[in-house]
């Protein structure tokens, strides 16, 4: 058991049951948005491709991982570096042994990940969380070498918390400014983004990424949250539109089936509801036993309702795949139901 996870959680556990208080109606809001969306996701799926491409973004379709792999890629051209950031659908997407597959180089462009030094993605916004950070000088450096190799790539990719419908924007929330360096530095910007991130409005964007903030982290907003609406624009002296002046030249946006249309026809929502933020881990018992280890997507709620994404996992429903993978066992996080009293989308296991 790590004593510096306990910490965290115990910190994070405190500042979120203040933060509550402030926000009453903060979880009511998040469930309306998300079950609204995961209701009839095609629909919103359809709007948010027609915003995404009237804002100048390259959309595309992925209907499983491998899809998703192929285009990006195709988009790289073969370009061999790309810089990524840390995200939950690279994981569900294999990603990075993907591209290493393709001997593609990727920058790593979180500093916890490259503390921690392992392939196991022990939460979803701390990869830290179980590994001793005591060097701030080797803070301060990796963080300047990240931002400087970055600003010679000719790639990005980025996740996204949230992608407005109704303007076309992408909502990427963080706590380093890293994802932004990933989005902003290169000329060409990859977003990958499951389905289920689709949110109507802007507001409704603000609203999940403060859910995430308090819930997952016990912040009121997380430190850096950027709006993205398509390639970067800015007219010069003489009134002409130039492009990739002060950001991407080109943004791809790659939006994820992988089952979430199936999982909407069918009414298994809790799938698509769920905002990755974390919460769930902050009270589990199981997560501090074996979750660190094995990765917080295969601990508790995460895997009795998310690991239906991940390659190898069990689906939510046995009887059905949403992700066509090959059913493992996940073991039973027991029935303490810690979980149900703090998770913003309302999921209940």
């Amino acid at each position: 058991m790590s004593t510096k996870a306990q910490t965290i959680l115990t910190k994070i556990r405190s500042r979120r049951d203040i933060l509550l208080r402030e926000y009453p109606k903060l979880a009511g809001q998040v469930q309306d948005i998300k079950s609204g969306v995961a209701n009839n996701l095609k629909e919103h799926v359809n709007l948010a491709i027609s915003s995404l491409k009237g804002k100048g973004c390259h959309v595309m379709i992925a209907k499983n991982a491998a899809e998703a792999q192929e285009h990006i890629l195709k988009i790289l051209a073969g370009n061999q570096n790309v810089a990524m950031s840390k995200n939950p659908v690279f994981s569900e997407i294999g990603l990075r042994d993907y591209l290493k597959s393709k001997s593609v180089e990727v920058l790593e462009t979180d500093l916890g990940e490259r503390a921690a030094g392992t392939q196991t993605d022990p939460h979803p916004w701390i990869a830290s969380i179980n590994t001793p950070i005591t060097d701030k000088e080797w803070v301060a450096r990796t963080k300047e070498e990240i931002k400087e190799k970055a600003a010679h790539l000719q790639f990005g990719i980025t996740g996204a918390e949230a992608i407005v419908e109704q303007n076309g924007t992408i909502a990427l929330l963080e706590s380093e400014g890293n994802v932004r360096f990933t989005s902003n530095l290169p000329y060409n910007h990859i977003v990958v983004a499951g389905m289920d991130k689709i949110v109507p409005s802007l507001e409704d964007a603000l609203a999940v990424c403060r859910g995430i903030s308090v819930y997952g982290m016990g912040k009121d907003i997380l430190k850096y949250i950027s709006f993205i609406s398509g390639p970067s624009r800015t007219a010069d002296i003489e009134f002409r539109m130039v492009q990739g002046m002060h950001g991407p030249k080109e943004v791809y946006v790659i939006l994820l089936d992988n089952g979430r249309l199936e999982a909407s026809k069918s009414k298994q929502l809790d799938a698509l509801k769920c905002l990755h933020c974390g919460g769930c881990l902050v009270d589990c018992p199981q997560y501090l036993v074996d979750g660190l280890e094995k990765g917080y997507y295969y601990t508790g709620k995460r895997a009795k309702v998310l690991a239906a994404f991940m390659k190898g996992a069990k689906p939510l429903d046995p009887s059905s795949s949403l992700s066509g993978s090959t059913e493992t066992k996940t073991e039973d996080c027991g029935d303490c139901s810690l979980c149900n009293n703090n998770c913003p989308a309302g999921i209940k296991v």
